[in-house]
């Protein structure tokens, strides 16, 4: 698991920016599920969000057998999903869709399998299925373009200058789960 660095925001600055309603007291996990799994945990107190992002990369470029690759990637998955997880959040997991690749589809829905199965053992606040599209909708960011646009959208209204593409998918997961409805 990479180290996360924390970013902090006003909360009625993100609210008037996403034209959001953010839950206070509240803490969400977003886990954009991938070979390099991004995640955000979104606290929030009466007036600040805090941010920690960042992401699980499991290499197995150098095991050769497809069996032992497996085995090894979903068990560093879950042990580092394990630790982070905690059942005070609210876990928002991106659902996967078919873009056209099965064995990529394969590996997200593992990846997401273990995420949901991680929190619901931990009887997680709650757990919620989000697509891109719908999470990126719900703060009324570009929904069917490329990262690199979702990217540069996020950063602008945040004013932050996060690189990673998984940890951007990950922020807007997280502060999906701290939407009030």
């Amino acid at each position: 698991m990479s180290l996360a660095h924390i970013i902090t925001l006003p909360i009625k600055e993100v609210e008037q920016k996403l034209n959001i309603e953010i839950k206070r007291n509240s803490i969400s996990l977003g886990l954009d599920c991938a070979s390099k799994t991004g995640y955000a945990i979104c606290k929030t107190d009466k007036e600040y969000i805090y941010i920690s992002i960042g992401f699980i990369n499991v290499d197995v470029s150098n095991i050769k057998d497809k069996e032992e690759r497996n085995h090894f990637r979903y068990n560093a998955i879950y042990d580092s999903l394990n630790n982070l997880i905690k059942s005070e959040y609210t876990v928002v997991i991106e659902d996967v869709y078919y873009g056209g690749n099965v064995f990529t589809l394969i590996l997200l829905s593992r990846i997401g399998a273990i995420a949901w199965t991680t929190s619901k053992i931990k009887e997680c606040k709650d757990i919620i299925w989000k697509t891109a599209v719908q999470a990126r909708k719900s703060l009324g960011l570009p929904c069917n373009k490329k990262k690199i646009i979702v990217k540069e959208a996020l950063n602008m209204i945040l004013g932050t200058t996060i690189e990673n593409d998984d940890e951007i998918d990950a922020i807007i997961l997280g502060i999906n789960g701290l939407i009030k409805f």
